[in-house]
């Protein structure tokens, strides 16, 4: 396993420090990039979330000095041929180089360097995801040019060292936009609202709580003193841990902080399904055969075959298309 210098680890401590100090809504501006390209040396540097399952970029930003590239086909032609993407689509999110599965040679006679890297210019990438699902993905890529050399299994160490600290980061911002939008309605807010915002003070008290927050606090932690945070909520929070999840039947409780705030979200599971098998009929949804999932997702047809059984029989469907068509209309609303 390559290691990295004490001057790397300090420089990758320093990014993280300087991220979190700047605590926007969105985590990853082109400034916050030009810093990446300081710890893993590229031409361009570029951060991507997509939602693959229909073909859509859901958010994009470069640095500020990369040119824009239009290609003269879109991504998704062209998606299934990358392999560092197809990787990272059987939920394998670490740092990849197109070198892990190309040599030079066979990715200059490939069809995705005709059409992509050699416009644009392109010819070693390195990339690397926050776990998502692939109706929102969540991808930094650095790229070089000819000539400029591969990137090193240094870089590498790097960007796995970064991955959590990045998906930490998004995780944040996440919450500070929602906490925005709760405060803002927050007068208005009733009992039976899903999103709610409570104020810790010292020791756990409850400084503030809104009406929802005292609702959803009773309901699933049962009698306690109006006070103070739950025990098991206050252990939580002192452990610093970014998310506490509760789940209750079909329903679930999602509680994120920002400083000494906490969100609270109730989300109700509209279709029942496990992660693997939400994964399985988002690539049924792209078109995917069984055996083409199965290749995809490195498991057997049969193993494909029997998770589409069980979401028929969870969505109360006969087909494909019905289950596609449930799935999608769920999507819509997240």
């Amino acid at each position: 396993m390559a290691t990295i210098t004490a001057r790397d680890a300090e420089q990758v401590l320093g990014f993280v420090a300087a991220a979190e100090e700047l605590g926007g809504e969105h985590p990853f501006t082109p400034e916050l990039l030009e810093e990446l390209r300081k710890l893993v040396e590229a031409d361009e540097v570029g951060y991507c979330e997509q939602d693959r399952v229909r073909e859509r970029i859901r958010y994009g930003v470069g640095r500020p000095d990369d040119p824009p590239f239009e290609p003269e086909v879109p991504y998704w032609q062209i998606a299934a041929e990358h392999p560092v993407c197809s990787r990272h689509n059987t939920g394998h999110f670490e740092a990849l180089k197109l070198s892990d599965f190309l040599t030079l040679g066979e990715l200059r006679r490939s069809r995705i360097y005709a059409l992509w890297f050699k416009p644009w210019g392109m010819e070693h990438e390195l990339n690397v995801a926050i776990q998502s699902p692939p109706w929102h993905t969540k991808t930094f890529l650095f790229d070089r040019r000819p000539g400029r050399g591969d990137f090193t299994e240094r870089d590498r160490r790097v960007l796995d060292l970064l991955q959590p600290h990045l998906g930490r980061l998004w995780h944040a911002a996440r919450v500070r936009r929602q906490l925005r939008a709760a405060l803002e309605t927050l007068e208005g807010e009733s009992e039976q609202d899903v999103r709610a915002v409570v104020l810790v003070g010292h020791g756990g008290l409850i400084e503030f709580a809104s009406p929802a927050a005292r609702r959803l606090l009773r309901e699933y932690f049962g009698d306690q003193r109006q006070s103070e945070i739950p025990a098991s909520l206050s252990d939580w929070f002192e452990s610093g841990s970014p998310t506490f999840v509760f789940d209750r039947a079909e329903h679930r409780l999602t509680v994120s902080r920002s400083g000494s705030t906490l969100l609270l979200e109730e989300t109700r599971d509209e279709l029942g399904l496990t992660a693997r098998e939400r994964q399985v009929l988002a690539w049924v949804a792209r078109g995917k055969t069984n055996p083409e999932v199965a290749e995809i997702l490195w498991v057997t047809p049969a193993t494909v075959r029997k998770h589409l059984e069980n979401v028929y029989a969870k969505l109360g469907v006969h087909t494909r298309t019905e289950a596609v068509t449930r799935f999608l209309g769920v999507l819509d609303g997240v």
